[in-house]
């Protein structure tokens, strides 16, 4: 083995425990390398290739589907999307809890980012779930995993990155995302109307009634459409521009901030602090993916002008280890970084590595963006660092150990999605393969 390799890992273990920036860690690590490793000359290569990446139309679909997310984020129509499904909902049972996974699942649709969707939905559904009785554990564990669905139901900000670090066509990732996103829904909500069933805990109505709205408010049919319409036609129009062939991916996501930006106005929304807010946290979570982005780059192209992908690939493939042993090895590397970085994080610093070998043994690269993509989110809800416990904290103000409890049978939901996906590929290739 090339001492260089084991170096390099030393290094970046070394980054990542003493808390450096992740885009800073990787980018010092790659300028370093190509310093004292190879000639000099290849730094005017790296602002070449840095430039082209960040003014690619692909990069471009970042900030523009930010954009929309944001415009709907802070417009309150995240509340009126629960509200009127938990309405429409209130038969049946758990219906609290069915309805922010619904209303998670459509946010998702229009957001992108799971971090974003759990703190937007669960600082209107928790609240609403604890006043009529629901125990903490469901109400943070069902919000914590439903939030997850952003990083995989398309735009998923999480397949761009996957797509522009392998060259896959993120137009497909997209769709290959949709069926194996709603099967997780579903089956979050199949959990949670089963348990209420069998579990007279979960629910627990007050004595006194303070569940009922007491508006005078009268919500009809009409009204209901009028108010969660425009979303699902914002939904509708992403999804024909894009697979219609009317419109590119980044075109698609262009129309799709524009017209958020123009049913925020038409149902009068569009307030001075929504605009503020919007601009501000677009240009801040752009910046942050962008610097991620960047750090990543440098640290890729260190690694491929030093063939350590290629040695480590040969590596693994002499090794003659069945392909879903590695797999295996892969997938627990992923779940285990998940409980330490953000997948933004694991995707530019695990993908050089591993992608190359496991295309060489055969793993389609679509299939292989969505589950990793899900491998991702288990670690986004795992303890004890992640992601979404620690945001859905701070959004609502439960307890870690409520949070952590709650979201033990979802992460078995999720690791039961992705052996599904490894006896049933088609599942997330069948749409793709028909484009």
């Amino acid at each position: 083995m090339d001492p260089t390799i084991i170096i390099v890992f030393i290094a970046l273990l070394a980054v990542l425990f003493i808390g450096t920036p992740i885009s800073l860690g990787i980018g010092f690590l790659g300028v370093a390398g190509i310093l004292i490793f190879l000639p000099p000359q290849l730094m005017e290569q790296l602002a070449l290739i840095t430039y082209n990446q960040s003014t690619s139309m692909t990069t471009l679909m970042i900030p523009l589907y930010i954009l929309m997310a944001e415009f709907l984020a802070n417009s309150n129509i995240a509340a009126d999307l629960f509200e009127v499904i938990s309405r429409r909902l209130k038969k049946i049972p758990a219906n609290l809890a069915v309805s922010s996974i619904i209303a998670s699942a459509l946010f998702s649709a229009l957001c992108g980012s799971a971090p974003a969707t759990a703190a937007t939905m669960g600082r209107i559904s928790i609240p609403t779930m604890l006043k009529k009785g629901y125990s903490t554990r469901i109400a943070g564990g069902t919000q914590a995993a439903g939030g997850n669905l952003g990083i995989l139901i398309p735009p998923s900000i999480n397949l761009i990155i996957y797509g522009m670090i392998t060259e896959t066509s993120v137009a497909k990732l997209f769709i290959a995302g949709v069926v194996p996103g709603v099967i997780l829904a579903v089956a979050m909500v199949a959990y949670v109307m089963i348990r209420s069933k069998v579990d007279p805990t979960m629910i627990v109505p007050p004595k006194e009634d303070v569940g009922e709205n007491t508006s005078k408010v009268i919500h009809t049919p009409l009204s209901d459409v009028l108010t969660v319409g425009p979303m699902v036609v914002l939904i509708a129009v992403i999804f024909f521009t894009l697979y219609s062939g009317l419109a590119t991916a980044t075109e698609s996501a262009a129309i799709g901030a524009v017209l958020a930006g123009v049913i925020v106005f038409a149902q009068r929304r569009m307030t001075k602090t929504c605009i503020q807010k919007t601009l501000l946290n677009t240009a801040s979570t752009t910046c942050m993916i962008l610097f991620l982005m960047f750090g990543g780059l440098v640290f890729a192209l260190f690694l491929t002008a030093m063939g350590l992908p290629q040695q480590i690939s040969s590596l693994v493939l002499s090794a003659s280890l069945n392909p879903w042993v590695i797999f295996l090895i892969v997938n627990i590397i992923f779940l285990i970084l998940g409980c330490f970085l953000e997948p933004l994080s694991i995707m530019m610093i695990v993908l050089p590595f591993v992608f190359p070998f496991m295309l060489q043994l055969g793993f389609d690269p679509i299939w292989l963006g969505v589950v990793l993509t899900i491998n991702c989110a288990i670690g986004m809800i795992t303890p004890p660092v992640g992601l979404n416990i620690f945001v859905l904290r701070g959004a609502t103000g439960l307890m870690t150990k409520d949070i952590i409890a709650g979201v033990i049978p979802y992460i078995i939901i999720f690791a039961l999605s992705i052996v599904l996906l490894c006896f049933i590929p088609g599942i997330a290739t069948y749409l793709p393969s028909n484009m």
